[in-house]
């Protein structure tokens, strides 16, 4: 109980500050029960649909002083119904941003302290809803202005209070990284420039160093068609001492004719190893593409069958059409039609013979219901019309119809809001 006084106490001294400044402390609920029949991997004979509930709760603290400090704090927790015994003392919350940043000038800060990095399509850096409390523990220099942005960004991660130098313990998370990312505005169109350096441990203190840079592009063509497309380039090494040589790009062009309808076609691509080259120990290279910590289930369908949980050496490369029908300000239905297919060569298990291209077909249906300003719903309904060629993918077992039905009810309440001005 003392910690609450602490942090109540903490909260009255910022408000009742001398200077002009802004506090607001907010929430974000997130339930999300899902039904699952092959949700991010496929269903087989004698397997049963599942069913779970996922929860994320958030407290969102942020505070900003005019021309001089912003801060950001925000606390979550992220759990299962039912994941624990109602008797144990599991910690379960987490800090999942906490960032402050100094205004030097009304163009340029610094911003340091965990935090996300959001650029572009989020094909690389992205802020994902659900994997935990994925952040960036780094600084990040920024200079902008109506019409220009260049960010600096840097990191070194250590186990803890590190005296000697030691292994680094989270083989997923990188030791070093360091990206230069330049944005300008070209009447209501842009154009930016990522270069991303990344640097992974081996198993031991030693490290090897991966690359990406490339343009992306976003144009508006006219009040009703616009056009997004980017291409990245990967060099380096990778943690299996492989010299890498891969690409990734992506083209959309959306049409919107009216306010009621929204129509989107493109193609998400990712390099691939082919699956001999990749599975023989004396190969030394890899054209495949680390999508690092870009978003997650906002690309590749939200099967989340690709670059999620299931690795995707092969590559993959994802042909869409998007519809969007705003029905009224509250009410909108989405579809969402995929056709994926291999980047590279993926082999049969039962005879090593290669396998067609094609994966499969995939449609996300949803529908959008607005109740406020501070609470929604998203219900969905996928499928997965997968091939032999999926089956291969996943190992070589024939699936069952893969579908999944899910919920995102989302409540956003704003507990406080005050701006108090400066005192003569």
């Amino acid at each position: 109980m003392k910690h609450y006084y602490f942090i109540l106490g903490l909260m009255l001294l910022v408000v009742t500050g001398l200077h002009a400044q802004e506090v607001s402390i907010g929430g974000e609920y997130r339930i999300n029960p899902v039904y699952s029949r092959g949700f991010r991997e496929p269903l087989y004979e004698g397997d049963k649909a599942g069913f779970y509930t996922m929860q994320r709760t958030r407290l969102i603290i942020n505070y900003e002083k005019q021309d001089d400090l912003s801060a950001e704090v925000i606390i979550q927790d992220r759990r299962f119904w039912g994941d624990q015994d109602d008797r144990a003392d599991v910690p379960n919350m987490a800090l999942y941003r906490g960032w402050v940043e100094k205004q030097f000038t009304p163009k340029v800060s610094l911003r340091l302290g965990r935090q996300g990095f959001v650029y572009d399509e989020q094909h690389i850096l992205g802020d994902p809803n659900w994997v935990g409390t994925r952040a960036h523990d780094a600084g990040l220099f920024k200079v902008e202005t109506d019409s220009f942005k260049l960010h600096v960004a840097f990191a070194y991660n250590a186990n803890g209070q590190e005296l000697k130098r030691e292994v680094y313990d989270y083989q997923n998370m990188y030791k070093t990284m360091q990206f230069v990312w330049a944005e300008k505005m070209f009447g209501r169109s842009k154009a930016s420039f990522i270069v991303m350096n990344r640097g992974m441990e081996k198993g031991d203190t030693s490290s090897v160093f991966m690359q990406t840079f490339g343009p992306f592009v976003d144009i508006k063509l006219s009040d009703k068609l616009s056009f997004k497309g980017l291409y990245y380039y990967q060099v380096g090494e990778n943690v299996s001492g492989q010299d890498v040589n891969a690409y990734f790009y992506s083209a959309q062009v959306t049409f919107k004719p009216s306010k009621v309808l929204s129509l989107t076609a493109g193609v998400d691509a990712g390099s691939g190893t082919n699956q001999t080259d990749y599975e023989n120990p004396a190969n030394k290279k890899s054209t495949t593409f680390d999508r690092q910590y870009g978003l997650l289930h906002g690309h590749f369908g939200y099967m989340d069958y690709f670059y999620v949980t299931q690795p995707t050496p092969v590559g993959v490369q994802d042909f869409y059409v998007k519809a969007k029908v705003n029905i009224t300000d509250k009410f909108s239905i989405e579809n969402h039609l995929h056709d994926f297919e291999t980047s590279a060569l993926l082999s049969n298990t039962a005879d090593g013979t290669t396998m067609k291209p094609h994966l499969g077909i995939e449609n996300d249906f949803m529908v959008n219901y607005k109740f406020s300003s501070v609470f929604n719903a998203q219900f969905a309904y996928c499928q997965m019309f997968g091939t032999s060629t999926l089956d291969a993918f996943f190992g070589g077992q024939d699936s069952q119809a893969n579908q999944v039905f899910y919920a995102v009810i989302t409540a956003t309440p704003n507990f406080f809001k005050s701006k108090l001005e400066q005192k003569k």
